[in-house]
């Protein structure tokens, strides 16, 4: 069995490991109106660290889905410890188990990039609300991103595209949705540069994890790609309104 980033980070227990981290996560939901019995879903879980943040800070019903077995035993085990009432599911989020207009609002940090993105846009706007938004943080290639850099980025992630902004916003469009609001726009070196820079936030990771070889080159190919495409590669944080 080949053994995929995602498998390293969910190995480790690794948690926030999207740009910005928690702390971002935490800045971009400061700036939306969250209202009581607000339906929110984490799409693309991990380890349920932001689902837990949010059903800790605020007063709304949080669902949370994952495709990665591993991911899933460990936001189970989170959300029990934390004794959190969050709807987990185990499911594909190009073919989500939920019905049509059920979310205000649906967070994907880091994880719309690695399904068919084209079908699990599509299934973000099946399963919103009228006039609910969708937020995500996704990879993004910039303009100097050469073919065969996209290439390696692809083989090694196991993506089968890195979109560029102006595609990002296009497969939005495309799938239904009307506005289209870019928050953030940064570089892996940009990322790096930022005082609050986090690449994987530890919390949560399972320290007594006796080290797994194939997860750690993983994770070492990982920082190499990013330090080698660090001016052209990036991510966008998208705020898209249905």
């Amino acid at each position: 069995m080949n053994f995929s980033y995602q498998d390293a980070l969910a190995y480790y227990g690794i948690s926030g490991a999207h740009p910005g981290s928690l702390s971002l996560t935490k800045r971009i939901l400061q700036q939306e109106i969250v209202f009581p019995n607000m339906r929110i879903l984490d799409a693309g879980c991990g380890t349920g660290q932001t689902s837990s943040y949010i059903a800790k800070t605020y007063p709304s019903k949080v669902y949370a889905i994952d495709s990665h077995a591993e991911m899933i035993q460990r936001s189970k085990h989170r959300f029990s410890k934390e004794r959190l009432p969050i709807s987990l599911y185990h499911a594909s989020m190009e073919n989500m188990p939920f019905r049509s207009s059920t979310f205000d609002l649906v967070l994907a940090e880091s994880s719309t990039a690695f399904t068919n993105i084209p079908r699990t846009v599509s299934e973000y706007y099946r399963v919103l609300k009228e006039n609910g938004v969708l937020i995500t943080i996704d990879m993004t290639a910039e303009p100097n991103l050469s073919p065969d850099a996209r290439h390696k980025i692809k083989q090694f992630y196991g993506v089968n595209a890195v979109l560029t902004e102006k595609e990002w916003i296009h497969t939005f469009k495309r799938a239904g949705f009307h506005t289209v609001k870019t928050l953030k726009a940064a570089t892996i070196f940009d990322e790096l540069a930022t005082p609050h820079h986090s690449e994987a936030n530890p919390e949560g990771s399972n320290k007594s994890a006796p080290s797994h070889p194939a997860a750690d080159l993983m994770l070492t190919m990982h920082h190499k790609l990013s330090m080698q495409y660090g001016s052209s590669l990036g991510y966008r944080v998208f705020r898209i309104t249905k």
